[in-house]
């Protein structure tokens, strides 16, 4: 595998398993994860109970384009105020990546109503989101791929 594979190996592992929580809070969400694209993740998403801990129905996407390589990652999904609030802040500092061989979008769309989360229904452009707590691996990926 190249070390960006890995990389969006690692982004799918790290959300998967912060997700994984046991009981359920009654919040519906959309929910998927794709490389893809919004649009895919939009089409193969599924209704899903949320955890109990869980308050915020979330829709979160990173592009990050560099010179030798690019990593696209797509969720929609079940979240936490917290989460939302710390994606806020980290949202800072992946806006400020862009430049130096950088091209990196981030956004992020958190809500609290039962599946309030639009998804992308067709190809066209639409805003894209942030990742939450995985804006610092996204940031160490950066920093990794440019000492590659």
């Amino acid at each position: 595998l190249s070390k960006l594979q890995v990389i969006i190996q690692l982004l799918f592992t790290l959300r998967v398993v912060c997700f994984s929580f046991i009981a359920v809070s009654g919040l519906k969400c959309h929910h998927c994860l794709s490389s893809s694209s919004l649009y895919d993740c939009g089409k193969s998403s599924e209704k899903i109970e949320c955890p109990e801990i869980a308050d915020n129905c979330a829709n979160i996407s990173t592009e990050v384009e560099a010179s030798v390589g690019s990593i696209k990652s797509y969720f929609y999904g079940c979240a936490t105020k917290k989460m939302c609030d710390d994606a806020r802040e980290q949202l800072k500092v992946c806006q400020k990546i862009s430049g130096g061989g950088y091209k990196v979008k981030c956004n992020i769309t958190c809500c609290n109503g039962d599946l309030c989360s639009p998804i992308v229904t067709s190809q066209s452009t639409m805003p894209l989101s942030g990742h939450f707590f995985l804006l610092p691996v996204i940031i160490s990926a950066l920093s990794y791929l440019k000492d590659y």
